[in-house]
């Protein structure tokens, strides 16, 4: 990225309260830590920091200009470099992010839902590889923050840019969606997540559907075909609308989902086109996500060739279904990135899948933001696990003790199942009792930062 100041003024409303208003910035932080020569740093303030504290440390590490809207904390003697004066930074860092996406005419697709959307991204993006240099969702840069910063980064050379939109509550969707105006969206699903904020499964599609209100009439989105509701709330937007999923009604249509080795045979029916698709990751639950990367990456014109052989050769991002082969024989299935019923599930089976005779161990930690539904999803979870028959489970947090109380219920034994209330109470534990022979799941959601546990248990 490299700006004119002027044009970073004008697109955030901003008032030039020091240095010059023709020189360029070459790229953009929110991080002072972080920050290069030459950059434009937004001071963003948050619960448990003031970027403006920062001010003078990053304008002596030579950055080009700083947004600020504390007028009273700008150091009384600027080294070098501008200061810009905004109401609310963040919203200068949108404004901004805004702007800049309008000057790239490339295809941009936003990809939303309760569950997937980062394995449907990253499907996406390697789809659209062999033809556009694609621009992705980094991360966790999915909300307010990591979004303008995603589409900051675009540069000449992108031909297209696949980014994921993540929500906690009503019109956040559409604020995201307003900054970077996609040409193409996906929805993949909606479950009950995020029931604490959002009260409602209906009010869940609602709030996914505020992305198709920026999809032109003649564009399209594609849009899970299999959830009622979902499809109800989709009926209200005039763009053209796709479907996937196993109903045969489907435009994008699952025929069938085969374990395979250390992956899965997808047969898609995609419009008048059949054809089989491998997957390199063992879980059975991600045909939805294939065939919605598949369908999108179709529609916009890719080949089934070219389609087929970027999903052979995908690799899991971050800490999303990992599997880690260890050299005593053992796997360590690293998916603490996130969770949600959902998901834990999903993983549970591959758990159990990928085993092959070896002990089984599932380490799970609390799920947030379930609201009303806390109890019955966690008990849900401990359900399958009994169902399943895994050899051992530890829970790690209050609301993952309700995990034990449903696989206790439902058969498994109470020697079987430990329970503690933090990571590191867990952890000698499962250094003396879970061998690196064995297959072992570590799940929570992102709040439980069970990624640390998985790397001191290796250790």
């Amino acid at each position: 990225m490299r700006l004119r100041l002027d044009f970073i003024i004008d697109s955030i409303n901003g008032t030039l309260i020091a240095g010059r208003n023709d020189s360029w910035v070459e790229g953009v932080s929110t991080d002072s830590r972080k920050v290069k020569s030459g950059e434009l740093f937004f001071a963003l303030m948050g619960e448990n920091f003031d970027g403006h504290d920062y001010i003078g440390g990053v304008l002596a590490a030579d950055a080009a200009a700083v947004v600020v809207s504390r007028r009273e904390k700008i150091p009384a003697d600027i080294p070098s470099g501008a200061v810009i004066l905004v109401q609310d930074t963040l919203l200068a860092l949108q404004e901004l992010a805004g702007k800049y996406r309008q000057l790239f005419d490339i295809p941009v697709v936003a990809v939303t839902g309760s569950v997937g959307k980062t394995t449907t991204k990253d499907m996406l993006a390697d789809c659209l590889a062999p033809a556009y240099k694609t621009l992705k969702t980094p991360g966790n840069y999915n909300n307010e923050i990591g979004l303008p910063l995603t589409l900051l980064s675009m540069e000449d050379q992108h031909g297209a840019a696949v980014v994921e939109l993540a929500m906690r509550a009503p019109g956040e969707i559409a604020h995201l969606a307003r900054i970077v105006r996609p040409t193409y969206a996906v929805i993949t699903n909606i479950e009950p997540v995020h029931l604490e904020t959002m009260g409602s499964l209906e009010n869940i599609a609602r709030a996914k559907c505020e992305v198709l209100e920026f999809i032109a009439k003649d564009s399209f989105a594609l849009v899970n075909g299999d959830n009622q509701l979902l499809l109800k709330c989709a009926e209200n937007y005039p763009s053209i609308k796709y479907t996937f999923g196993y109903n045969n009604k489907c435009d994008i249509q699952i025929l069938s989902v085969e374990k395979a080795g250390s992956g899965i045979n997808v047969g898609l029916r995609l419009l008048d086109n059949t054809d089989f698709f491998y997957f390199p990751v063992p879980a059975v639950k991600l045909a939805a996500n294939l065939a919605a990367a598949a369908g999108t990456a179709y529609l916009m014109g890719l080949s089934l060739k070219t389609i087929k052989e970027s999903l052979r050769l995908y690799q899991p991002s971050g800490n999303r279904l990992n599997i880690i082969n260890l050299p005593a024989g053992g796997a360590v299935i690293n998916d603490t990135y996130n969770a949600n019923p959902v998901s834990m599930i999903a993983a549970l089976e591959v758990c159990k899948d990928i085993s092959a005779g070896r002990r089984t161990a599932a380490v799970l930690g609390d799920m947030l933001e379930l609201g009303d539904y806390e109890i019955e999803g966690h008990m849900q979870v401990g359900k399958r696990v009994a169902e399943l028959g895994l050899d051992i489970l530890v829970t790690i947090g209050r609301r993952a003790a309700y995990i034990g109380q449903g696989a206790l219920l439902n058969g498994m034994p109470s020697d079987k199942i430990k329970h503690y209330e933090s990571r590191e109470e867990s952890l000698p534990w499962l250094k003396n009792y879970i061998g690196q022979q064995e297959v072992v799941l570590f799940k929570g959601s992102r709040g439980m930062q069970l990624e640390m546990l998985v790397q001191n248990w290796l250790a």
